[in-house]
């Protein structure tokens, strides 16, 4: 006896009523497993559920065969075989043929648009695994799915098998027809009664006349409800989108249904406190930070982040466990809200123990010193800030630190040790070649060895040489520790020998004579610094210089020496959350004081009294709004101002007031003269508005004000006409350096020997869109072509054979029955062939193709950056970057898109003509050469 079952058509439907009695005719006395893979039999024996000593039940035994089908995915087919058991009863055999092994890579075709990487990302089968259809045709849905969150609604997606029998292998492909992406036509918005469609249409990422991207339209649904809640409309919400298409499939039409519901405006506020003792905070004070106020329309975004507030207010003050709710009572007829605050303080968590892990090469009481400072140390409480404060001043030790982690145990109770966490640099030696060009000093080289964590200790000693075209050379010594003598006294020195040559481009420069000045600076310094409270520092610092200038428009000064003492105190409450480039609230205050000359001796006699201050506030959405003013008086007792014109002040550039040349403000004397020797007194000041993009990118929007005065103008007050600048700027965090690129506007720049609104750039950048010059470059487009016919035939060829593949393998299929095993052997082995035939194709053509496309756009590619690199030359751009990969927005005049095109284009129509006159000339004969010497 033999019973047949297979895994595709059930055995039967139904299990049959069983009987009180076993048969034993029919009684199972064996299970044998064939085909069984290596670490796979318990699992198999877990699933199926015929037993040993059981009647057969050809139910049972169907559904054995699904479940192994369905929950291994292991298999390509399951038979059971039921033949006579020894000594009587049945034997029951499982035939297991397994799947395929998935042999090479997935191979992936006629993607043009989406890079073989994020296909791949959507494909669920791995080489080297078994093959599975199930999972085969889930990566086919999950590619198209891919493509029409891109766009590309007329993607088509063929898969591929190609199996090899003898080796039970099997090669897949996908074949990818994108078609056109899809433009966003309208955006309709239905039941929109308040808000207007163009301020919702501002709040979403899809926009009309753009390509449509599914994953941005589901966030703008989001965004969109967000928006209405922020405008009192708590309960509004997109009630049906509905997505129609052009009859081509290549515009869409968005029609978003809203349901706005009421408009809430706030009713009383009711604040209910649970403290064990003293509050840490009155009602009163937490009434004064609850936004919006009574009677305003309630902005759902504006009253959480009054509650975020409330509760860091709390944890500053080592409330870690504080909790802070809200009930809010909506009464949908009145549309009143009234908003009960529910504040829970808990207990203030004491520090215990602090644990410091992490550290390889840096001492443990390097970190514990810092913390002690800002009493982080058992027995005071948790002070969030201070925690914050701790941590910008470990990784401000020097870059061997590269992370910071503070973490308080899970224990329970009121006392909680706290966790450090150091990451530090595997690193911490320099030893550093490199070089540059800028618009000042042109080609310049620089080296440069060091150790920023000798010894463990925080030692930071520092080699470094510059040397440039332009007049430009530095080097300089320099070493410094955060403590000395176990005390937290700061300890620098340095040595330096640098030379600059500073350029005056303006052309009111160049008119009068002044051309450029170059100063040499040769001397050394001493600094000592030391914390009196936990945010106040004074310092002293120690110098002794030799300086020569010279220059067009200035007189020769020859070694004159300065040595001079200065005292600074400095008050520092900036708190860090994102960089320690960035404050995101806070303030940092300091007056300095320098002598020079007197008792100490020397050249040059002078007194610099000069006073800085910087203060940061957090608004909405995180933005920070930060003010800088700064103000300094030279007071001189040189006998001649031209031995200080290194030490006068003169104003512009990115550091001081932006829109103008570096040292372009200079003073106006009391006759109306311009002093192009620099001023005695100085004030400016900069208003900034930061938009943190990212964790490392941040955008700016700056304001700048500033003058210089000479000591003809006694009363600045009179005198007080403060240039003005304007701009904007973006700020990168590069691996704990921050690189800024700011574009200003000086409003009262000097031009052509007059004063007129005039645009500077510190820093000229231009923006290129290399794709779209790819896709329109006219010598790319050809090359485009020749790959896409290339493409073609070999997708065409590797159908014809696919098609044969099919054929043969019906024709198998028909005729199977009809055919001893030979001449079956003979088809299949035929089939395989022709599949390996078709594998082969498929990986020469496309590596054939590749190496054409490497013959056709690498020169175009080289040809692109050369041209750039001559724009960039030509026209004095600082850095040309990638358009797609870093704007977000970029005014059309620095966009060199449309120019790169023109000219490429341009050479290349010349450069064609030039082929075809060369190709319609005849070639010279020596006959001809012999005529002419005849003649």
């Amino acid at each position: 006896m033999c019973l047949i079952l297979s895994t595709i058509p059930a055995a039967a439907d139904e299990e049959p009523k069983s009987t009180p009695t076993i048969d034993e005719a029919l009684q199972i006395k064996e299970i044998e497993f064939e085909g069984i893979m290596e670490d796979s039999e318990g699992l198999i024996k877990s699933i199926i559920q015929t037993r040993v000593g059981e009647e057969i039940s050809p139910y049972q035994l169907s559904q054995d065969s699904k479940n192994l089908y369905k929950d291994t995915g292991f298999f390509e087919e399951i038979l059971v075989d039921v033949e006579p058991a020894e000594g009587g009863g049945l034997k029951v055999i499982y035939r297991l043929i397994p799947n395929p092994k998935i042999e090479g890579n997935i191979n992936i075709i006629g993607n043009e648009q989406l890079k073989y990487k994020k296909i791949k990302e959507a494909i669920s089968l791995k080489p080297g695994e078994l093959f599975n259809g199930q999972r085969l045709w889930r990566s086919k849905q999950n590619v198209l799915k891919t493509y029409k969150e891109a766009g590309y609604y007329l993607a088509e997606v063929q898969t591929h098998k190609d199996i090899n029998s003898d080796a039970n292998t099997i090669a897949v492909t996908f074949e990818i027809t994108e078609g056109q992406r899809i433009k966003v036509q309208e955006i309709n918005f239905i039941g929109n009664d308040n808000l207007s469609p163009k301020s919702l249409s501002k709040q979403m990422k899809t926009r009309t006349g753009k390509h449509f991207d599914e994953i941005f339209f589901e966030e703008d649904l989001t965004i969109l409800v967000r928006y209405y809640q922020d405008a009192g409309f708590n309960q509004a919400r997109i009630s049906k989108h509905e997505k129609r298409f052009s009859d081509d499939k290549t515009e869409l039409m968005l029609d978003i249904t809203i349901d706005e519901g009421p408009q809430f405006i706030v009713g009383k506020y009711t604040v209910e406190l649970t403290h064990s003792e003293k509050p840490a905070f009155s009602e009163e004070k937490i009434r004064d930070i609850l936004s919006p106020a009574e009677g305003e329309i309630f902005n759902r975004g504006e009253f959480e982040a009054t509650l975020a507030e409330i509760e860091g207010e709390y944890q500053n003050k080592g409330y870690l466990l504080s909790q802070v709710d809200a009930s809010p009572n909506f009464d949908e007829i009145s549309g009143i809200v009234d908003l009960t605050l529910n504040i829970n303080e808990g207990d203030v968590i004491v520090i215990g123990d602090v644990h410091i892990n992490g550290l390889e090469k840096t001492k443990d009481n390097v970190i514990r010193r810092e913390l002690d400072q800002l009493d982080i140390k058992p027995g005071e409480f948790y002070d969030v800030q201070a925690l914050r404060k701790a941590r910008q001043r470990v990784f401000r030790m020097g870059p061997f630190i590269r992370n910071v982690e503070f973490v308080p145990s899970n224990s329970e109770g009121a006392i909680r040790d706290l966790i450090v966490t150091i990451t530090e640099s595997p690193r911490t030696g320099l030893l550093s070649l490199g070089g540059g060009y800028g618009t000042e000093g042109g080609i310049f080289g620089v080296a440069q060895i060091g150790e920023n964590n000798l010894w463990g200790r925080a030692f930071q000693v520092h080699l470094k040489g510059e040397l440039g075209a332009r007049d430009r050379h530095t080097g300089e010594l320099r070493f410094s520790t955060p403590w000395i003598l176990g005390t937290p006294t700061r300890f620098s020195t340095s040595l330096y020998n640098t030379q600059r040559t500073h350029r005056y481009y303006g052309s009111i420069f160049r008119d009068r004579g002044y051309d450029r000045y170059t100063y040499k600076r040769v001397g050394g310094s001493l600094t000592f610094g030391r914390p009196i409270s936990k945010n106040t520092d004074l310092s002293i610092r120690l110098k002794n210089e030799s300086v020569d200038a010279s220059g067009s428009g200035v007189t020769t000064i020859e070694d004159r020496l300065t040595r001079s003492i200065t005292l600074s105190l400095g008050r520092d409450t900036r708190d860090y959350q994102r960089s320690v480039h960035e404050p995101v609230s806070g303030s940092h205050n300091s007056l300095s004081y320098e002598y020079a000359g007197g008792f100490f001796g020397a050249d040059n006699k002078f007194q610099k009294y000069s006073a800085d201050s910087s203060w940061f506030l957090t608004s909405w959405f995180n933005h920070v709004l930060a003010g800088h003013v700064r103000t300094s008086y030279l007071s001189s007792q040189s006998t001649d101002w031209r031995f200080l014109y290194y030490e006068r002040y003169r104003l512009g550039g990115i550091d001081t007031v932006r829109g103008y040349e570096d040292f372009e403000i200079f003073p106006i004397n009391a006759n109306g003269e311009i002093n192009f020797n620099g001023g005695n007194k100085v004030l400016y000041a900069n208003l900034e508005y930061r938009i943190p993009f990212a964790n490392q990118l941040t955008g700016v929007l700056f304001f700048d004000i500033g003058q210089v005065w000479d000591e003809s103008i006694t009363n600045v007050f009179n005198e007080f006409q403060l240039k003005k600048g304007a701009g904007v700027g973006i700020r990168f965090d590069l691996m704990g350096m921050l690189a800024r690129l700011e574009w200003g506007y000086g409003f009262d720049r000097t031009v052509e020997g007059g004063f007129g609104a005039a645009a500077e750039n510190n820093f000229k950048l231009g923006v290129v869109d290399t794709q779209r010059v790819f896709e329109n470059f006219t010598k790319a487009q050809e090359a485009n072509e020749i790959l896409r016919a290339a493409q073609d035939r070999l997708t065409n060829e590797l159908k014809g054979i696919q098609q044969e593949i099919g054929t043969m393998e019906e024709r198998l299929e028909k005729q199977r029955l009809f055919l001893d095993a030979s001449e079956t052997q003979t088809l299949e082995a035929d089939i395989r062939l022709k599949g390996q035939e078709l594998q082969g194709k498929l990986e020469i053509g496309q590596e054939s193709i590749m190496a054409k496309r490497e013959e056709l756009l690498a020169p175009l590619t080289q040809d692109i950056e050369n041209l750039l690199q001559q724009v960039g030359e030509s026209e004095g751009y600082s850095l040309i970057l990638e358009k797609r990969l870093v704007t977000l927005y970029v005014d059309p005049k620095y966009d060199l898109t449309e120019k790169v095109l023109t000219l490429l284009n341009d050479a290349y129509e010349k450069e064609k003509s030039k082929d075809a006159q060369q190709s319609a000339t005849p070639p010279e004969t020596e006959t001809g050469k012999e005529g002419e010497k005849s003649n």
